[in-house]
Formats: structure tokens, C-alpha cells, sequence
């Protein structure tokens, strides 16, 4: 009897027990659950909208995402997934806007709104739209910056239209083959984006041991796609097919044979670039083969670099570290821009470059011209910059040139409107 007692207690204790333990237990592990799920402290969990993967979510990451959503920088596969903040499977500037609002404590989901604010605090912002028409390029240089590696280099701030450092700025330079910026730019001009060319016999014409793009007789490509071409590898057959095609255009003789519609091309550069108030420059090919009457200057080459900015074709193929053409005769061609500072898998990336052109021989050096912009968040405005090096011994000296020019630019000129 006292044994089915005894028993009969040790039941009921535990009874009493779980029923005490279990609603205490499963709320410990409900809470839990949470914590991991909502915390990105332990390193073990990384939220949605946390692009650069530092275990916050900050207005960084909505800029880093609205740069995505542009292409303006390539990232791995497994961001794009933290990117992707409503997992929509692509990248935009909305998700952009929901991590912004989300650093700011305020609903990422809540719908935009068209209506006018209740109050003003301060009247709208008005900028001043810097045209071609009216910048002056004028030269207020400061100290604070040096290129160690270039014989002649310019920096320009565009936003100011201030040339801010100079060094050899009006020297005779050979510019290489950042001489098919101007190509670009002329062909920009006179060719629609849906123009199609068909390759001739101008590419008889294309010195030997010359960068190409693999272009033959016979193919017919648009215009926007021949820019690729042109400007990713660089190719000296798609610079002398542009050529012809304006020249042809530009004086309405499509029967124009090939040596005379470049003749007059290259007159046509002269013509423009000197209207531009390229002064200190005299072109005598579309891409830049060496040749004693074909020269230009650091200063003229900012001019030019700054106009070839104000083409989006243009821009939208710069900006790619990788590119394909496709042709109108079916063919389809992958290119890899020879500017590594944009492209994020080599060393010599930098991830505010917008990009524009290379060029390389023996009597020029290394050259490169190229744009640069930056979000600067004490001003909350973006600064944007025109570099120029030309004649540096080697890559690395270009780069590292511009790279100085644009850390110091960035660094201590924020403060300018």
C-alpha cells in the first residue's frame, strides 16, 4: 500500500512539472527563434537588403543597390541575393527605396506618395546645368595634387567646369588610340543608334599590328553595337568602318570610295575638334596609328572626353567591363574592355570609375581618358570628375596616377557645390 503511495506521488510531481516547464520551455524557443531571425549581430545571419554584407542595414546598402540597379559595379551572385530586398529576382532601384526607408526606421513597404509636402522648410535646390555651349574650361589648379608616373595629366572638375591640376596640359602628346573618343563622338553626331553599316574595303586600309575587333567584309552591324567594337577592345576595323560611313553621310555621297570618304573624315575631325576650341591638336587618322602629324594635348583631350560624356551611347558602353556586339548579318561577338579600372575582377578596379578609353604604342606610352563620379554623402550630391594621363611608362603608372588624382579629388572637394 505505501508503495502504490509513493507511486502514485511521483506521478503527479511530474505531471506537475511539464505542466509548469513546457509553455516556459516552448516560449524560450519561439524566442529564439526570433532573435535569429531578426538579428544579423551573430554573423551566423545576414538580412535581406544588407548588400555589402557588414551585418547592418544602412544607407550604404541602398547606395550600393541603386548602383547595381544602374550596372555601374558587378557583384557576386550571392549578393545580388541580399540586394534583391523583395525578392523579386532583380536588382532596382526600388529595392533601393525599401532599404533606405528601412535604415531610416520607417516602413519600406508604405506606397510612394505624388503629394506635396504639408510645409517647406527651404525653398527647392536650383543647380546650374553646366551645356557644352558654355563650359570655359578655366584653370584654377591647386597643390594638393601630383601624378607621379605621367608626362602630361589633367584634372577637371565637371560639375564647376574647373580644370583643378595641370601638368603639361598643352604639350604635344600622341594620343594613341584614345583618339577613337573623337571617332565616337563624330559618329554620335551624324549616325542614328539604328544606322547600319555594312563593313568595305576600308579595312584594307587599317595598318597591320593594329588592335581589331574581328570585323570582315560583308558584315552589317547598327551603329550602337559597331560602338562596342569600337571602344571595348578597341578595334582600329570598326574605327575606320565608322569613319567612312559618317563621311559618307555627312556629304550624302554613299558611292564615296573608301581613301577619299576617310580623307575627308579626317578633315572633319580637324574641323570639329578645332570648333570644340581643341587648339593644341591635328588629327590624321580615325585611330590614332602612329603618325608625326597626329598629335594632341592633355588639355584638349579633357574637351573631348568631356563631350563624348554627354552621348548615353556612349556611356552605356564605357561603363562595361564586358560586352557583346551583335550584327544585322547574324554573327554575335564578346569583347573584354581593355580599361580594367571597371572591371570589379582586377586589381586595378576602382569602383566610382564610369570609365572611357585606353590607348598604347611605343612613342605614346600608356594613356587613358576617363570620367569618375561619386556620391558624397555629407553633401548629399554626386561629384563627378574628368581625368587625363598621358605618355606614363607603364599600367601600373597610369593607373596609379589617376587613382591619386581621384582619391584627392573626392576627399577634399566634397565641400564644393
Amino acid at each position: 500500500m505505501k508503495a502504490n503511495t509513493r507511486i502514485i506521488a511521483f506521478i503527479l510531481t511530474a505531471v506537475l512539472f511539464i505542466t509548469m516547464s513546457v509553455p516556459a520551455f516552448a516560449e524560450e524557443i519561439l524566442s529564439a527563434t526570433e532573435e535569429e531571425t531578426t538579428s544579423s549581430d551573430s554573423g551566423n545571419t545576414i538580412l535581406k537588403g544588407d548588400a555589402d554584407l557588414n551585418g547592418k542595414i544602412t544607407a550604404a546598402d541602398a547606395r550600393l543597390i541603386l548602383r547595381i540597379a544602374a550596372k555601374l559595379v558587378s557583384v557576386d551572385s550571392y549578393r545580388l541575393t541580399y540586394a534583391d530586398y523583395n525578392g523579386d529576382g532583380n536588382v532596382t532601384s526600388q529595392d533601393a527605396r525599401f532599404v533606405l526607408r528601412l535604415s531610416a526606421n520607417l516602413d519600406p513597404y508604405a506606397p510612394e506618395t505624388t503629394a506635396p509636402p504639408e510645409t517647406t522648410t527651404k525653398p527647392p535646390e536650383t543647380t546650374t546645368v553646366l551645356t557644352d555651349e558654355n563650359r570655359k574650361f578655366t584653370v584654377e589648379t591647386n597643390d594638393l595634387f601630383k601624378t607621379n608616373y605621367a608626362k602630361a595629366a589633367v584634372l577637371y572638375d565637371y560639375d564647376n567646369d574647373k580644370i583643378l591640376y595641370g601638368k603639361n596640359m598643352h604639350s604635344r602628346m600622341h594620343p594613341a588610340s584614345t583618339t577613337k573618343v573623337i571617332t565616337a563622338v563624330l559618329g554620335c553626331e551624324y549616325l542614328t543608334p539604328d544606322y547600319v553599316l555594312t563593313v568595305g574595303n576600308e579595312l584594307y586600309l587599317v595598318e597591320t599590328n593594329t588592335s581589331r575587333a574581328g570585323l570582315y567584309v560583308g558584315m552589317k552591324i547598327k551603329f550602337k553595337e559597331i560602338l562596342k567594337c569600337l571602344l571595348a577592345p578597341s578595334g582600329c576595323d570598326a574605327a575606320y568602318t565608322i569613319a567612312v560611313h559618317v563621311a559618307r553621310v555627312a556629304t550624302g555621297n554613299p558611292n564615296m570610295s573608301a581613301q577619299k570618304a576617310l580623307n575627308h573624315f579626317v578633315s572633319m575631325m580637324n574641323s570639329y575638334t578645332k570648333k570644340l576650341g581643341m587648339n593644341d591638336s591635328h588629327f590624321a587618322n580615325p585611330d590614332g596609328f602612329p603618325n608625326s602629324n597626329h598629335y594632341t594635348s592633355a588639355y584638349d583631350m579633357t574637351i573631348i572626353t568631356t563631350k563624348a560624356y554627354s552621348f548615353k551611347l556612349i556611356r552605356n558602353v564605357v561603363c562595361e567591363p564586358w560586352v557583346t556586339a551583335y550584327f544585322e548579318s547574324g554573327q554575335k561577338i564578346s569583347y573584354t574592355n581593355s580599361n580594367e579600372t571597371i572591371n570589379p575582377y582586377s586589381d586595378r578596379y576602382y569602383p566610382y570609375m564610369v570609365g572611357m578609353k585606353t590607348g598604347s604604342h611605343s612613342q605614346a606610352g600608356q594613356c587613358l581618358v576617363t570620367v569618375a563620379k561619386k556620391y558624397i554623402s555629407k553633401t548629399g550630391k554626386t561629384k563627378t570628375f574628368v581625368a587625363v594621363v598621358y605618355n606614363c611608362p607603364n599600367k601600373y603608372g597610369r593607373y596609379s596616377d589617376l587613382k591619386s588624382m581621384y582619391e584627392t579629388a573626392f576627399s577634399y572637394f566634397w565641400r564644393q557645390p
